[in-house]
């Protein structure tokens, strides 16, 4: 049986501020790009819209360990985590064959993001575990089965206004994606993530059985597995597994005694847990769709590492102090806006498996998925006429 379970918490004026004013920005740019019908019309240059997302994430209040000496004196433990970022397309070059067929394409992109972590521990002070993300990715398709895929993720952590605690770091990854048939994929590669708390360099395996733009069932490790099944024009479903987490800089001001005590004034703060959920993605029209998920967040664990014992840049951090917390239920919520016209992909299972790659694998290395509303649902099938009830018609008409 699980604990009983606090009320999710509610985010803060400054969070609300930043999302409503995004909101009225997106909103007045999305009306100025669309008011003007006089304009002449342009052809459209890239395959990928320009996205702008907002990400609120929240959990309950959950009590520690009484017995571990650094437990007792943090007494309790929840998170609220505030995202905001974008992509851009920047260079889109397609390559043709001497006869005006097309051959391959190439997209790289510009990305950012910054996420905002609360981290509400009740026996120290509250701490905002600050992370901007500026990077690029690219995908080149040889126009067949295959997509390859780089992304160079460069963040930055700060403890609030602390400019002692900022610390660099990089997160990547390389796959490589076969598009077997529009219901069959495979991807294969690296990465270097962050998320389960410390810093990693893991292997890339995914797998998609089903249709993009239908239902369809996706394995990809590190980053979780998703069912996903449309319902209507405007309304996706998914059941999903995935971890979240990240590895960030915390300003030791309550003096906790973790490593070397003389040199303890920053420390590395890492947390990873595993959500199991229902998502729902609402898309009114096709520049903008928002998403509400909630279920249980299970297998979450706390640690503090030293920043004095680890020195090199690739191998894990050994923890100065770990804990496990029990489970909560988590509400998540997000909001995404694409801007700009873009070239036709309908029925294009290639280039589907590319925005799927853009979607769900986020800047910043924080596990956050836009949904695929970029992806066209098929169109319905037109109704088969009977010539019979036609001709009757005529015949009738014939008549006066």
């Amino acid at each position: 049986m699980l604990k009983k379970i606090d009320r999710i918490v509610k985010p803060n004026k400054q969070h609300i501020f930043l999302l409503i004013s995004f909101v009225l920005f997106a909103t007045k740019l999305s009306a100025f790009n669309t008011s003007d019908s006089t304009k002449k019309v342009k052809v459209p240059k890239h395959y990928f819209n320009k996205t702008l997302y907002v990400d609120y994430y929240s959990t309950g209040k959950r009590d520690l360990d009484t017995v571990n000496r650094i437990s007792k004196l943090l007494g309790s433990y929840n998170v609220n985590q505030f995202s905001i970022g974008y992509n851009f397309p920047i260079v889109t070059r397609d390559i043709y064959n001497k006869d005006s067929t097309k051959i391959s394409t190439f997209n790289f992109l510009l990305t950012g993001n910054y996420t905002s972590l609360k981290l509400n521990l009740e026996g120290i002070s509250t701490h905002h575990l600050n992370k901007f993300s500026f990077g690029c990715r690219g995908f080149y398709s040889n126009g067949k089965k295959s997509i390859f895929f780089v992304e160079l993720s460069p963040f930055v952590t700060q403890d609030g206004s602390r400019e002692y605690t900022r610390t660099y770091r990089l997160a990547s990854t390389i796959l490589y994606n076969y598009s077997a048939s529009p219901s069959f994929s495979f991807r294969v590669g690296y990465t270097r993530s962050f998320l389960w708390g410390n810093r990693y360099q893991l292997p890339y395996v995914g797998i998609r059985v089903g249709r993009l733009d239908k239902t369809n069932f996706s394995v990809q490790f590190p980053r979780g597995m998703t069912l996903s099944i449309p319902i209507g024009k405007h309304v996706r479903t998914s059941l999903y597994t995935k971890p979240q987490g990240g590895l960030y800089t915390f300003a030791n001001t309550d003096s906790l005694k973790i490593g070397n005590i003389n040199e303890n004034n920053k420390l590395y703060f890492g947390r990873y847990e595993f959500l199991s959920g229902l998502r729902l993605d609402v898309q009114p029209s096709d520049f903008f769709n928002f998403y509400l998920s909630t279920g249980f967040t299970t297998r979450n664990k706390i640690q503090f590492y030293s920043t004095t014992l680890v020195k090199d840049n690739n191998s894990t951090y050994q923890n100065y102090y770990s804990e496990k917390v029990g489970a909560s239920i988590f509400a998540n919520f997000g909001l995404v806006f694409r801007f700009g016209r873009t070239k036709s992909t309908y029925n294009n299972s290639l280039m589907y498996d590319m925005k799927d790659i853009n979607n769900t694998i986020d800047p910043g290395d924080n596990v956050l998925n836009k949904g695929n509303g970029d992806i066209p649902l098929p169109a319905n099938k037109i109704k088969k006429v009977n010539t019979d009830e036609i001709l009757d018609l005529i015949e009738a008409q014939d008549l006066y």
